[in-house]
């Protein structure tokens, strides 16, 4: 589709921006809806039918499956371009209801899943841990809209940004309320890949190293959440609070070689080791 909009440099910014607005939503746009569609898939997948999420150019990937592409992005048309008719309609698939359970022959074959042989596992965001463990202990505040929350000091002429309170009650509202400066590490959650506030980016990397495992094990804020659960578990089910701490953490209960093996572990302990766990960062 040519790019052409027929405006010469004398025609005002009004009528610029309308008749981009046009074009760039014109049904007919090459790019547009399959993008679109494109990041839909990725925030659901963990990746993109074509992988390079913020590049459909030359340098770009191809799409995995672009026949897929094309029929999603005629579909976000005909729907009027909503963006939660999509979501619905590619969570109702069949690809994104399989579990990701591996299979030997067929990780052979196709190891990154690009065929959608299964569901692709991934690890959550930063948030969604921060707030699953909140959600675990009770304390997640659930509140809609609103000022957003503080963890940092109230900055001095020349002074640089600090932590002071990043697991106090005030700050136990959703991870998305909270109010974020750019190169500060908020000391917990930016090892868990929290993208810095001052970037763009199209596609949070995903890593692995010790930090995390050490911020989910000795920090003050799950040190304290697992103290909450474990105060949960013992008051909620003082016959069962070992079930019940599974239950609150990892949605299921302990099988019977899980339930022997932690039975002389203190409860706050066990909470903390469950938070550290796969099952908990990844999507089953």
């Amino acid at each position: 589709m040519k790019g052409d909009l027929q405006l010469d440099s004398s025609t005002n910014d009004s009528v610029r921006r309308q008749a981009f607005a046009k074009w760039l939503t014109s049904p007919d746009h090459p790019l547009t809806s399959r993008v679109m569609v494109n990041r839909i898939w990725h925030h659901l997948f963990g990746t993109g039918i074509v992988p390079t999420t913020a590049d459909f150019g030359i340098a770009g990937a191809k799409p995995s499956h672009p026949e897929l592409l094309d029929f999603l992005a005629s579909e976000f048309i005909g729907k009027s371009w909503s963006t939660k008719t999509m979501i619905r309609q590619i969570m109702m698939t069949d690809a994104f209801r399989r579990s990701s359970t591996p299979h030997s022959a067929a990780i052979q074959k196709d190891a990154s899943t690009t065929l959608l042989w299964r569901f692709p596992p991934r690890r959550v965001e930063a948030e969604v841990i921060r707030d699953g463990i909140l959600q675990a202990s009770g304390k997640l505040d659930p509140s809609i809209g609103g000022r957003s929350f503080r963890i940092h000091n109230v900055k001095k002429t020349y002074a640089q940004w600090e932590v002071v309170d990043n697991h106090g009650p005030d700050t136990w509202r959703r991870m998305i309320y909270q109010e974020r400066m750019r190169r500060v590490d908020d000391q917990i959650f930016t090892a868990f890949d929290f993208p810095d506030c001052g970037q763009v980016r199209a596609k949070r990397p995903v890593s692995t190293t010790p930090l995390q495992a050490l911020n989910l094990l000795n920090s003050p804020f799950v040190v304290e959440q697992s103290n909450f659960i474990a105060q949960r578990a013992r008051t909620e089910s003082p016959k069962a609070p070992i079930d019940r701490i599974f239950q609150l953490i990892l949605k299921r209960s302990p099988t019977p070689e899980e339930l022997k093996a932690v039975q002389a572990i203190p409860l706050h302990i066990l909470s903390r080791s469950l938070i550290n766990s796969n099952e908990f960062a990844f999507l089953p």
